[in-house]
């Protein structure tokens, strides 16, 4: 093989195809290696199973506790200035066997968290242990490490609520769920691997064609024409 005729064969369409596969492919790739691993619930989380960062979440929260964050987000505009806040989100705390993982709940779905972290507590203060919670909200996620702003806030809310530093910090790395749509990554990964054969596929056919011709005939040898004199 040519390293010189190969390197002729990749012009910029085949660059934009590798490089739009390989974006595809890179923001991709780390969400399916969480989307193979086998889902744990929030039951399971309740009975004991463990769960650390790269974790798949899947299931109806059981229950929720207060929210110990907010999130917003703003538009930066060319001139420095930038919008007004607008609502993104909320942090909740969710109780497992060994403690409390976060769960970061969309905007659109604080009224159903707040409802059912209502639930929770006239639950937890009820004297009948079959009460359960009715509110169903269903999520789908990995687990991340939370990043060190929301994790202060975390930690003030625990220290609010009466833990102490010792008690916070034997809680280990504070953790949060983050919704995630593993349809929606899956998708891009598969374009990605379809923009990447297919860069692959253009050059060889390209590699090929160097090396053997287009396999059309020339002008001057379609019958009638006269031959080329030396």
């Amino acid at each position: 093989m040519s390293f010189g005729k190969l390197i002729r064969c990749i012009r910029k369409e085949v660059l934009i195809l590798l490089v739009i596969g390989g974006m595809l492919l890179f923001q991709s790739v780390p969400y399916m290696l969480v989307a193979i691993k086998p889902a744990v619930s929030f039951e399971d989380m309740l009975d004991g199973t463990e769960v650390k960062e790269g974790s798949r979440i899947k299931g109806n929260v059981v229950y929720s506790l207060d929210s110990f964050a907010s999130e917003s987000t703003y538009t930066k505009r060319s001139d420095g200035s930038r919008s007004g806040s607008r609502k993104s989100g909320k942090y909740y705390l969710i109780p497992t066997a060994s403690g409390f993982i976060g769960l970061k709940c969309r905007q659109a779905d604080v009224a159903l968290m707040d409802k059912l972290t209502d639930e929770t507590y006239e639950i937890w203060t009820s004297s009948d242990p079959e009460a359960k919670t009715t509110t169903e909200y269903f999520v789908q996620g990995r687990v991340e490490k939370m990043e060190e702003g929301v994790a202060k806030l975390y930690r003030e809310y625990l220290e609010e609520q009466g833990f102490t530093s010792e008690q916070i910090e034997a809680l280990g790395t504070p953790l949060v769920i983050q919704y995630t749509s593993f349809g929606a990554v899956a998708v891009f990964f598969a374009i990605g691997i379809v923009l990447i054969l297919l860069a692959v596929l253009i050059v060889c056919l390209r590699y090929r064609r160097q090396g053997t011709g287009s396999g059309l005939r020339r002008a001057e040898d379609l019958p009638g024409n006269p031959p080329v004199q030396p």
